[in-house]
């Protein structure tokens, strides 16, 4: 810098040029401190978010048990993807029994609305930071992993109730030894002939009268 331009005020290129970038810095600062709310990466983020929620819903599963943590990732073409990490609050041994056809229907669900999701979808992972994990159960024996699952128990007779006094049932017929069947055939033949001996008093009763013969 000469002396005559420090006495009539005038800059240097370089001090004018860094002047330039400073303003242009301070009128964009603004902008900057809005973030990308419109970028594909919130978009998929917020579209992970719809598609957890309504599983959720669908599926009769409360909010509360489950969340996600949607973690930036680049993808093997080094574009930029996210990964699923859901989060078990809640101790309930289903969400862990179905979780794999959880995490299909949540893609299906994803592919829905977007069919190009595969490109960016990292996978899913899944964490547990449960409130209180008292109800857990313990590790199981070394060797229960490998075992054979126990067979079915063999399925028990079910008990017939007890019918009433009142209620007719049909026929039932119990075998009998042969003297039983001789002495129920012989009653059955006295009681036979005395009701016919019965029936011919009465019918000598009711028989028409006849004059009688004089002697």
């Amino acid at each position: 810098m000469g002396l005559l331009d420090l006495l009539f005020g005038k800059k240097p290129a370089a001090a004018k040029a860094a002047g330039k970038r400073a303003s242009q810095a301070q009128f964009a600062a603004p902008h900057s401190t809005l973030g990308p709310a419109g970028s594909p990466h919130s978009v998929r983020k917020d579209l992970l978010r719809l598609v957890l929620r309504e599983t959720l819903h669908r599926n009769g599963i409360p909010g509360a048990w489950l969340s996600a943590d949607l973690l930036r990732t680049t993808t093997t073409r080094r574009e930029e993807g996210i990964h699923v990490r859901f989060l078990v609050r809640e101790w309930e041994p289903r969400l862990m029994l179905h979780g794999v056809a959880f995490e299909k229907e949540c893609l299906q669900r994803l592919l829905l609305l977007d069919p190009l999701a595969g490109n960016w979808l990292m996978g899913f992972s899944w964490q547990f930071v449960l409130r209180d994990a008292s109800a857990c159960p313990p590790m199981p024996h070394a060797g229960s992993w490998t075992a054979a699952p126990p067979s079915d128990p063999q399925p028990r007779p079910v008990p017939v109730p007890q019918q009433s006094g009142d209620v007719i049932e049909g026929p039932v017929f119990i075998p009998q030894a042969q003297d039983d069947v001789r002495g129920d055939l012989e009653r059955l033949l006295a009681l036979r002939d005395e009701d016919m001996k019965r029936h011919d008093g009465r019918r000598d009763m009711y028989a028409p009268t006849r004059p009688a013969t004089l002697a």
